[in-house]
C-alpha cells in the first residue's frame, strides 16, 4: 500500500532525542485529507476520464483533489491508463519526487493487469513500480469510480477501514465444463525487425469504381510525369501516390494544393531499416473543398538513413512545421529550409538520446525501476 501516514508534520530535537509534533494527529489528517493534489501523468487514455472528473460537470475539487503541473508540489500521483516499460521510468522519478505523505491512485483495467495488453511485452504492473492506495476499475472507469478511489484514499488517511464497493461474484470453475476443450492464448508475436524487407502501401482494393478518384489520380500523372513511380486509387476517399525521389515532394503538394487539398493531416516515417531507407509518407486533406472533405491524399517516397534529407514544405503548409521538428527529434530526418533544424523540439535540449524511434534504438536497463514477478 502506498505511504498514508499522515502524522509527520512534527520536528526532532537531537540533542534530548524527543518527537514535538506541529499540530494535533486529528488536524493533520483533515488537512491532508483535503489537500490530495495529484501530478497530471498521462500515460494513456484513461486521461481523458481524468479531465472529465476534474471538470465543471463532477468539480473534483469540492474534496480538495486539485491537479497540479510538477510532482515536487504534490502530494499524489494518479496513473492514468497503460504503463509501458519505457514509461516505467518517468513513473517511478515522478513519484519519488514527491514529498511526504504521498498516495497513488491507479486507473483503469490496464493500470491494474495489463487490460486489453495483458500479454504484452512490454506493459508493466503500476504495483510493480511504485506501491497503490486505490484501484479504478473500468476500461475506461467512469468519474464517479475516480471520485470513489478520492475518498477511499481520504479514508485511509483518517485511519479508517477501507472496503471496495463491489465485490466480484464468485464460482466454482472446478464444475464448469466447457463444450470445446480451452486452450492458452498465443503468445504476443515478435517480429524481428531485420527481417522485414518492404510494405506495399500503395495497394488498391479489388473492385473499387470510384470516378472522382481515378479523374485525381490521372490528374496527377499527367502533372508528374515520370516522377510518379505508382498512383493508385487504394479505396473510396484513399488516394495514394508513390514518388520517385524527395526532390519532386514540392511539385507533388504543389499540385495537390491547386487541386483543393489545403491542409497536412501528418507527416510519418516507416523505417525499412534492412532496406536502408526512410519511407517518408504524407497524409493530406481539405477543408474547403466540400467534395475533397472525405478525402485522404497519401504521398510516399523513400530517403536513404544515413542522409535523409527532405525538402521542407512549411511556406506551403506552415502547419507541417510541428511535425516536421518532432521527425527530426525521433528519426534524425533533416528538412532544408525549416529553421528548426539542429535543435531540439519534443527532446530535452540537454537529452543525450538522440532519434529513438528508429529501429536500432535500444531502451536502456530499467534496473531498480520494474519490480520483477
Amino acid at each position: 500500500m502506498g505511504d498514508t501516514g499522515v502524522n509527520t508534520l512534527k520536528i526532532t530535537l537531537k540533542s534530548i532525542g524527543i518527537d514535538i509534533k506541529l499540530l494535533p494527529d486529528s488536524w493533520a489528517s483533515w488537512g491532508t485529507k483535503f489537500s490530495i493534489w495529484p501530478a497530471h501523468l498521462v500515460t494513456a487514455c484513461c486521461g481523458v476520464e481524468f479531465a472529465h472528473t476534474s471538470a465543471p460537470g463532477y468539480d473534483a475539487e469540492r474534496w480538495g483533489f486539485l491537479p497540479i503541473f510538477g510532482p515536487r508540489q504534490t502530494n499524489a500521483i494518479v496513473i492514468e491508463g497503460t504503463v509501458t516499460r519505457k514509461m516505467a521510468k518517468v513513473v517511478k522519478v515522478a513519484y519519488e519526487q514527491m514529498p511526504y505523505p504521498k498516495f497513488v491512485i491507479a486507473m483503469g483495467s490496464c493500470a491494474m493487469e495489463g487490460g486489453v495488453f495483458w500479454n504484452s511485452y512490454h506493459v508493466v504492473r503500476v504495483s510493480d513500480i511504485v506501491p497503490v492506495d486505490a484501484w479504478v476499475m473500468g476500461c475506461p472507469p467512469t468519474p464517479e469510480a475516480v471520485i470513489r478511489a478520492i475518498r477511499m484514499v481520504q479514508d485511509k488517511i483518517e485511519g479508517k477501514e477501507v472496503k471496495p464497493n463491489i465485490r466480484p461474484s464468485q464460482f466454482d470453475l472446478t464444475k464448469l465444463k466447457p463444450d470445446k476443450p480451452q486452450r492458452p492464448p498465443n503468445p504476443p508475436h515478435r517480429i524481428e525487425f531485420e527481417l522485414i524487407k518492404d510494405i506495399n502501401v500503395c495497394k488498391p482494393m479489388p473492385n473499387v469504381k470510384w470516378e472522382l478518384g481515378q479523374k485525381l489520380v490521372d490528374g496527377f500523372k499527367s502533372t508528374l510525369g515520370n516522377g510518379v513511380k505508382n498512383a493508385v486509387v487504394r479505396n473510396v476517399n484513399d488516394l495514394c501516390i508513390t514518388l520517385d525521389s524527395a526532390g519532386r515532394l514540392r511539385e507533388a503538394v504543389e499540385s495537390a494544393f491547386k487541386l483543393g487539398f489545403d491542409h497536412v493531416k501528418s507527416i510519418n516515417v516507416i523505417d525499412l531499416i534492412n532496406a536502408g531507407v526512410f519511407r517518408m509518407e504524407y497524409v493530406l486533406g481539405s477543408y474547403m473543398n466540400k467534395e475533397l472533405m472525405p478525402v485522404l491524399l497519401t504521398i510516399y517516397f523513400d530517403v536513404p538513413r544515413d542522409e535523409a534529407k527532405v525538402p521542407s514544405i512549411i511556406d506551403l503548409y506552415p502547419g507541417a512545421d510541428y511535425q516536421e521538428r518532432e521527425l527530426y527529434d525521433l528519426f534524425g530526418v533533416w528538412f532544408e529550409g525549416n529553421p528548426w533544424m539542429g535543435s531540439n523540439f519534443l527532446l530535452d535540449p540537454d537529452t543525450p538520446v538522440k532519434y529513438p524511434l528508429r529501429k536500432e534504438y535500444r531502451i536502456p536497463s530499467l534496473k531498480g525501476v520494474v519490480v520483477e514477478r
